[in-house]
């Protein structure tokens, strides 16, 4: 018996646009905060899509954990495979999709195939060439913070980037997913601009180049994450999503006449 996943059924296609009925952006708006339950963090925020090339990838993305891991590439790459089985290409999604998982057992559970999220905000710069959050992080969260008796991360001095512009492109949701589609022709992201002020990602943009692949994880690894206030007030700022990702969130059970295939 294994928990690998044997077989998929679609039950409901989700458009990636639109205010109105369900559709992934009407998804994203209700996104909250682990801290701030009140907080869309996306609720004005602008979407798209890009499909981003190995190079690109490379080149204009940045990452919160640079440890990935084989054992879920394989997972993503049998996933790719029942997906292909129904037409659909899971590093080149055109929609979203509700979907049924059986494993090896016999278990099931259901799950949301979206693209990667990858949101792009500007970090300003310290003068010392390090990165200055301080502009980035609103009262609220700092008196909150503060409660605790937590501050911003020492460790943010230690950051150096040389980002003419101080854009940054830092994965949210999906990266193993980036990575598989990195190891083989790309991958289609969903890029989020224009977030909640004042509650930026909770973790350091590092480059794409410092990736690394390990076999799996284990319990002796180093944490590789450089979260932007001491912990654990990072936290509070975990993105709750409602449903998303190959492995992250679920979904309502499928009502009657959804099944499409």
């Amino acid at each position: 018996m294994s928990d690998e996943v044997k077989k998929v059924r679609i039950l409901k296609e989700i458009p990636f646009f639109g205010e109105h009925g369900d559709s992934l952006q009407s998804r994203l708006r209700k996104v909250t905060l682990r801290g701030f339950p009140e907080v869309r963090i996306y609720q004005g925020a602008r979407f798209s899509t890009v499909f981003l090339t190995p190079d690109k990838i490379e080149r204009s993305l940045h990452t919160p954990q640079p440890n990935v891991y084989q054992n879920i590439l394989d997972r993503i790459g049998n996933l790719s495979r029942l997906f292909s089985a129904k037409g659909i290409d899971i590093l080149n999604l055109e929609k979203a999709y509700d979907f049924e998982s059986t494993d090896g057992s016999g278990n099931v559970s259901y799950w949301t195939m979206i693209p990667p999220i990858v949101e792009r905000f500007h970090i300003p710069s310290n003068g010392n060439g390090g990165l200055d959050y301080s502009s980035l992080v609103s009262p609220g969260l700092m008196s909150t913070l503060s409660l605790d008796g937590l501050g911003l991360n020492p460790e943010l001095s230690n950051f150096r980037y040389n980002n003419d512009n101080g854009w940054y492109d830092l994965i949210n949701d999906g990266s193993h997913r980036i990575h598989y589609g990195f190891l083989n022709r790309g991958v289609r992201i969903l890029r989020v601009e224009g977030m909640a002020e004042g509650f930026p990602y909770y973790a350091v943009p590092q480059p794409y180049s410092a990736v690394k692949v390990f076999e799996k994880e284990t319990g002796d690894m180093k944490e590789t994450k450089v979260h932007i206030v001491e912990s654990p007030g990072h936290k509070k700022l975990y993105r709750v999503f409602p449903s998303g990702g190959i492995l992250s969130g679920g979904v309502r059970p499928p009502r009657d006449g959804e099944i499409i295939h």
